[in-house]
């Protein structure tokens, strides 16, 4: 690593590197199927990884407001890949899972992503792969424990690292 070198000083290129990189793989993904948009498959894929999720949930997961959730959600319903319930606890609570459809979408979008990534990665040597895989898992885990920059540490705690060193 560079002397005086800091990443902090280049959060802005690293921002903008994450969130190109992000904007490619959802916009490769939602063109490898036009009956979809972006918004769309994210909540397929989200739903897929759980077994249901509340509408303020989706909305607050994507970051946009409820009513946008909705006409998605109405979207999918109509076309027959997600199904609205409601709790018996409180009948207000509007829970949304994957229909059978949904599901068969869900699967046969995930082996698409996997044989993809996994193009991408065989390019790279294995050590490379791990290395990636092992960078990538460790800037998750530290966004995901709600960790700053003002930390002590990087927020990787020794039992993160040797998961994140297993993969």
């Amino acid at each position: 690593m560079k002397e005086g070198f800091h990443v902090k000083d280049d959060i802005p290129g690293l921002d903008e590197l994450i969130l190109n990189f992000g904007q490619r793989i959802l916009t490769y993904f939602a063109s490898r199927n036009a009956d979809f948009t972006i918004k769309e498959m994210f909540v397929i894929n989200l739903l897929g990884s759980r077994e249901s999720e509340t509408m303020s949930g989706l909305a607050k997961i994507l970051s946009v407001p409820l009513t946008t959730m909705t006409g998605i959600v109405t979207r999918l319903v109509k076309r027959g890949y997600l199904v609205r319930s409601r709790t018996k606890e409180d009948r207000r609570i509007v829970m949304v899972s994957l229909s059978e459809n949904g599901r068969e979408i869900f699967s046969q979008h995930r082996r698409e992503y996997i044989r993809t990534v996994g193009e991408a990665l065989g390019d790279l040597t294995e050590e490379e792969q791990r290395t990636v895989l092992a960078l990538v898992g460790q800037v998750l885990t530290t966004i995901s424990s709600g960790h700053t920059a003002d930390s002590k540490s990087t927020g990787i705690t020794g039992e993160s690292q040797a998961d994140i060193g297993g993969i």
